[in-house]
């Protein structure tokens, strides 16, 4: 399985691509949209990355 910081780059890139191509379709390209779709890259590969270092902390139980 690949590593989870990747799934959450996967799903920025989808998210922010989607959102930077609906805007761009209905007010036209800008580079506030732009920059909204790298933000969105980059706080869902930061989320990815979360994951990964919460998911490998062992469980006291």
């Amino acid at each position: 399985m690949p590593r989870p910081w990747i799934w959450g780059l996967i799903l920025g890139l989808l998210v922010g691509g989607g959102v930077v191509i609906v805007s761009s379709i209905r007010v036209g390209f800008s580079a506030p949209l732009l920059m909204l779709g790298l933000v969105l890259l980059v706080v869902f590969g930061a989320l990815g990355l979360v994951g990964s270092v919460v998911g490998r902390r062992t469980h006291l139980d």
